[in-house]
């Protein structure tokens, strides 16, 4: 690249810059949005930054830190958590017919990022990076942690082709919960959606991470800032049946993150009519795309791996870390 390039942390007069600079990229998401880790930390009670990379004055690259803190060493911790599937690095777009080019562009970009990110204070980093940015040699060369974490894709630009790849079983489950009168809706009745997704977690024995009024907040927010919806399927009597909240960011894309069911309605077709609802929704409204967050091979996956989607690699890249972590997080566990 012609001119140096240099990192340093953005300051909040220039977030809308970068948020203009994720929406335009690629390798954008709503989770790099100030305004998404923004209610988030208002939640959480944690922190984030923004590290940009400039080539001169211009903004070619970057990472949106969300950052916590380890009461045992009173030093950042910078990791994803729940609600913030991605921890990745967003990269200008560069047209070029040499893939060459493009490719040493990004490394370099990529390279200032992790000289920078060694510079930090970090007792632990964890990034979860999008499958959009498939070279991860600059982190290797680093000796960072890196491993495959997979998730599915609905390509929402021809409704028509995404019916086709549902697998015929989850096809004959829509047309059976349209014979059973069941209802689509695209509303904000979050009681209801809190009550299914809680219900649901305490049937599985997992733990909620937000509490009642964290989750309302939290939601609330969101949806000032037009950035989740929630969609449900509703009985003939009104009574929602199944939901989840889909995030949507500034540029096309929708992520389902959060969900419930009542399970004494399953086999009215419920959960498969729901989701097909929730793609044509989304294509009416414009967004070209569906991440269904988290491809493990599990049940729940199975049934979103018959929804047809594109199975996706994003990494996870750990960078080795402190001692004084280690033993915070061993002392943790033991108690």
């Amino acid at each position: 690249m012609s001119r140096e390039l240099t990192a340093r942390f953005l300051t909040e007069s220039e977030y809308e810059k970068w948020t203009k600079f994720v929406s335009d990229s690629p390798t954008g998401n709503i989770y790099s949005l100030p305004d998404y880790l923004d209610v988030l930390c208002q939640i959480t009670g944690d922190s984030f930054r923004v590290l940009g990379v400039f080539q001169g004055t211009e903004l070619v690259g970057g990472i949106a830190l969300y950052e916590t803190w380890s009461p045992f060493s009173l030093v950042a911790v910078a990791s994803p958590r729940s609600l913030l599937s991605l921890h990745s690095p967003i990269l200008k777009y560069y047209p070029s017919q040499y893939p060459s080019k493009i490719r040493a562009k990004y490394v370099a970009i990529l390279e200032t990022l992790i000289n920078k990110l060694l510079e930090l204070p970090y007792v632990y980093l964890n990034l979860s990076i999008s499958h959009l940015i498939n070279d991860l040699r600059p982190f290797l060369k680093v000796k960072w942690q890196v491993f495959p974490n997979y998730s599915y894709i609905i390509n929402l630009e021809d409704i028509g082709k995404v019916w086709q790849k549902i697998e015929q079983n989850l096809r004959r489950l829509v047309e059976r919960g349209i014979k059973n009168n069941l209802k689509f809706t695209h509303d904000d009745d979050f009681d209801s959606f809190y009550k299914l997704h809680s219900e649901t977690y305490q049937r599985k024995g997992l733990k909620l991470y937000l509490s009642e009024n964290q989750y309302r907040k939290y939601y609330q927010l969101l949806q000032e800032k037009n950035l989740c919806q929630l969609h449900q399927v509703r009985l003939s009597n009104g009574q929602s049946i199944g939901a989840f909240l889909v995030l949507t960011d500034y540029n096309s894309h929708s992520y389902t993150v959060c969900a419930g069911s009542d399970d004494n309605y399953l086999n009215l077709g419920s959960s498969p009519f729901l989701r097909w609802k929730s793609f044509e929704k989304l294509a009416e409204l414009g967004y070209q795309s569906n991440d269904l967050r988290g491809a493990s091979l599990s049940t729940v996956n199975n049934f979103k791996n018959q929804l047809g989607g594109e199975l996706i690699t994003n990494w996870i890249v750990i960078k080795p870390p402190h001692f004084s972590y280690i033993i915070y997080r061993k002392l943790t566990f033991k108690h």
